[in-house]
């Protein structure tokens, strides 16, 4: 997860890259990590005006666990070099 304000529209922005410590039970995260980056991310999530998923897959899963909208979620283009 990535917080930052666009300076250009005055946002708030959150760029997520990875939900896996969610949905992966044997992630290698203990439970008071795991636990304290869930309420980091959903507090992040509800101050935002803009939401950037990485790829489809985690678009999906912010929908899925954290019941946003899929309007107000963002896929952001792939660099291809």
């Amino acid at each position: 997860m990535k917080r930052y304000n666009d300076y250009r529209t005055s946002k708030r922005t959150v760029e997520v890259h990875d939900l896996s410590f969610l949905s992966d039970p044997d992630h290698h995260y203990g439970w008071f990590k795991r636990h304290y980056r869930h309420h980091k991310l959903r507090r992040a999530l509800k101050k935002a005006e803009v939401i950037i998923a990485h790829n489809t897959k985690v678009a999906t899963d912010l929908t899925r666990y954290y019941f946003i909208p899929k309007e107000r979620v963002t896929i952001s283009s792939p660099h291809k070099p």
